[in-house]
């Protein structure tokens, strides 16, 4: 298991939706899930996988800078949701919205993570998450749980 287990899995995934905790992990580099996290955005910096976000993850990602008035680093996350190689943002259509309904009254999901899992549903993503909720559903998807590989001390 660990991190290499972790990208293993990753690996055989032609393309993830990536969500905000391990984006999060990423930028902040968390020390439990900081090193798979960007060995994540490693593979998809190379064009190993193709990597996906939700624009949903880039308003998740911006409240707490904008909240606390962080402006400089609001737009360093801007930059990256722009910039980053191979990351595409992607846009809540309403096929994502109709089907999201749908998992949400199928799993129980909250709405952001119901519209995530349609997001990946529609684009032919893996969902990579931290989500103990999303990781216990069927989901029509593969999901990537990271705490399934990599245990908190």
């Amino acid at each position: 298991m660990g991190v290499a287990g972790f990208l293993e899995a990753v690996g055989k995934q032609g393309a993830v939706l990536i969500d905000t905790n391990v984006v999060i992990y990423f930028l902040e580099d968390s020390p439990v899930f900081g090193k798979a996290s960007a060995e994540l955005f490693h593979l998809i910096q190379r064009g190993k996988i193709s990597g996906c976000l939700s624009v949903i993850t880039a308003a998740e990602l911006l409240v707490k800078p904008i909240r606390a008035g962080l402006e400089e680093l609001a737009e360093n996350i801007k930059f990256f949701l722009d910039c980053f190689p191979n990351l595409q943002l992607l846009e809540v259509t309403k096929d994502i919205a109709l089907l999201a309904a749908r998992v949400r009254a199928s799993t129980n999901l909250k709405v952001p993570d119901a519209i995530l899992v349609a997001t990946a549903t529609l684009h032919g993503c893996a969902l990579v998450g931290n989500d103990s909720a999303c990781s216990k559903k069927e989901l029509g998807i593969p999901y990537i749980y990271l705490a399934g590989y990599l245990k908190e001390e």
